[in-house]
């Protein structure tokens, strides 16, 4: 293609035969106009015509019908009042009215082209420009979309097609937020408001998207705001990346970080399991020949109750750190928590490391996930035993703090306000600066191929962060780690005491109603059955769920409650529950489990029944039912 369009010249137009225009001059005039037009038309963008020709108007017409990009521009004497106003109104570009002087319609005529062709090259730089950014729109390997101020789509490319499942006209027909999951709605909607204020030109968040087939898509949004050239916001450029294949492999390299934590956990477990069975059989031996001395019965019950405690406690916190969980966060004790655990961290740390516990049983409340909670706990526990092979000391210390105004003793995400502070110290080998400036990106980790993902700190750091709290790390090489968790106090409805709430929550509470227990195991059903008569329930029970059926139909008096457990032959305990409330819709559920929550997973309606797990203590599964039955 030439530097600059060909003319096309209609008629003598001296005044271009006078003129070196450094142009190719291409005379239609003399062959058939229609025809070289046609053959001519991508490479022409200027067309002049001398109004002396006879039908001068037609080749305007011409031009104007099978080339109008292309500019035109007509020679005209000055008495041709009205050649000129008839062209005008078919469309014609420029007009020059010829003077008596020849060097002047040169002079002018020149002019006249070159400001043409600079604008027809300018137009065609603009034309290039434009299919060079529609040709990346289509081709780009992330998801683009154009968007009104109000969300509707006015084009998308062939990515973001792939990944929603509509086509484009089908995206053009809904907004956006029709795409969106749940509370995301809002946010999206709460962003547009903000972008046609025109007070940012770029944002980035993190959506769901909800495909044409109902799957649920993670996408990061990049917006960039356009605006028109008076600068008020016109448009919005959508940026979208799928990133719900990356939050799948992170989940499982996540899952497969506390599996390998686990697999650690295992060979002091089973030791202190072992020695935990040991226990609970030798006082039974020992309990069978001591009827005659209370005291020592007493004491070998004790101890009974003691191991069988301690044993309920480490295979739930394995249950609890090894299950995919579902974020659920409530109010917790900080120090109940770490006390539950001791017994698990003395398994992992086993006689070489001496396990320091430090508690203010004064410590605020936390609004948090106990189980995530759970897992930062052991993330920092396995790591500071990985850094004291020769042994050492761990300490968890909590303490209450209260930020009244920001403050250079504490780190400056903190707000004003109440928090529980956990310390988590050890003796170790500590690190030098470049790495503690890493320690909480994915994937970093100092230990060799094959020993850990490097997820978890940031594991820990995405725990903390979530529920608003903060985490920094102080470290010296040789002088060990000092973690510190600043987690923001619940909000408490009353002025009672952390301490007297706990204890409140112990204790064991008795009733009057009717309860249906259902047990496959005689040795674990009887005791239950025994404790919850002795604290004033009267109680039906049932070996199975068939026999629990037909307690429940042929009953003449009501059933307040349907305590069951889940895994059963035949019916299982989600299913009795179902049969039950059936035919006794006042009857309440509260199912147990000895192993997990998933068999509940299936159940339908709003409110799903109470799972207690197993192992329980008395008062838990006390205060459970009179929460279920709503006693005053």
């Amino acid at each position: 293609m030439n530097r600059f369009p060909s003319l096309l010249v209609y008629g003598p137009c001296p005044e271009i035969d006078a003129n070196d225009l450094s142009v190719d001059c291409v005379r239609p005039d003399q062959v058939d106009a229609r025809d070289s037009l046609s053959v001519n038309l991508r490479h022409h963008r200027l067309a002049i015509i001398d109004g002396a020709l006879p039908d001068a108007l037609h080749h305007i017409t011409t031009l104007r019908t099978l080339a109008p990009g292309c500019a035109t521009l007509l020679l005209a004497e000055p008495d041709d009042h009205a050649l000129i106003r008839a062209a005008l109104d078919l469309g014609l570009g420029d007009v020059l009215v010829r003077t008596d002087n020849p060097d002047t319609n040169r002079i002018l005529t020149a002019h006249k082209v070159r400001r043409a062709l600079n604008t027809c090259h300018i137009r065609q730089r603009l034309h290039d420009s434009e299919r060079r950014f529609w040709s990346l729109f289509e081709a780009a390997p992330i998801g683009l979309q154009l968007l009104g101020l109000r969300g509707q789509c006015e084009h998308a490319n062939h990515t973001l097609q792939e990944l929603l499942g509509y086509s484009l006209d089908e995206l053009r027909r809904f907004p956006l937020s029709e795409l969106l999951v749940d509370d995301d709605v809002q946010i999206w909607e709460s962003l547009l408001a903000e972008l046609r204020l025109g007070q940012r030109d770029l944002y980035s968040l993190e959506l769901r998207l909800a495909r044409s087939n109902g799957d649920i898509r993670y996408a990061k949004f990049t917006l960039t705001l356009l605006r028109d050239p008076g600068g008020q916001p016109e448009h919005v450029l959508a940026m979208i990346t799928d990133l719900t294949d990356q939050k799948r492999i992170q989940e499982n390299l996540q899952h497969a970080d506390k599996m390998q934590a686990m697999g650690r956990l295992a060979g002091g477990v089973a030791h202190d399991f072992n020695n935990l069975l040991t226990i609970i059989g030798s006082h039974c031996y020992i309990m069978r020949d001591l009827s005659g001395d209370p005291q020592r019965l007493s004491d070998s019950v004790d101890a009974i109750l003691s191991a069988s405690e301690r044993g309920g406690k480490l295979t739930r916190q394995l249950l609890t750190f090894g299950r995919r969980h579902v974020r659920e966060s409530k109010v917790l004790d900080l120090n109940t928590l770490l006390d539950e655990m001791r017994v698990v961290l003395e398994s992992l740390f086993g006689t070489s490391v001496r396990l320091n516990i430090e508690l203010d049983r004064s410590l605020h409340e936390l609004f948090a996930d106990r189980s995530q909670l759970e897992q930062v706990i052991m993330n920092l526990a396995i790591n500071a035993r990985d850094a004291m092979p020769e042994g050492g000391r761990f300490s968890l210390r909590t303490y209450n703090l209260s930020i009244d105004s920001p403050s250079s003793a504490y780190p400056r995400e903190l707000t004003s306000g109440p928090y529980a502070v956990l310390e988590v110290r050890d003796t170790g080998q500590g690190m030098p600066p470049e790495v503690q400036r890493q320690i909480f990106e994915p994937f970093f980790t100092t230990k060799a191929v094959g020993q850990g993902t490097g997820l978890g700190l940031s594991t820990v750091y995405g725990v903390i962060t979530q529920d608003g709290g903060h985490i920094s790390v102080e470290s010296s090489p040789d002088q060990g780690t000092t973690f510190t968790i600043y987690m923001p106090a619940a909000r408490q409805e009353a002025s009672t005491p952390a301490r007297l709430r706990r204890a409140r929550r112990a204790t064991p509470i008795p009733g009057d109603e009717t309860i249906l227990l259902v047990e496959d195991d005689d040795q674990l059903r009887q005791p239950v059955r025994m404790l919850l008569e002795r604290k004033g329930y009267h109680v039906l029970e049932a070996s199975h769920a068939e026999e629990a059926l037909e307690l429940s139909r042929t009953y003449d008096g009501p059933i307040d409650l349907l305590l069951s457990d889940v895994i059963m032959p035949g019916i299982d305990g989600v299913a009795l529950s179902r049969h039950i409330t059936t035919t006794r819709p006042e009857t309440a559920v509260l199912l147990m489990s000895g192993y997990t929550a998933d068999a509940l997973e299936a159940t339908e309606g709003p409110d799903p029944p109470r799972l207690l797990q197993k192992p329980f203590g008395m008062d838990t599964l006390t205060r459970t039912i009179r929460t279920i039955l709503k006693s005053p």
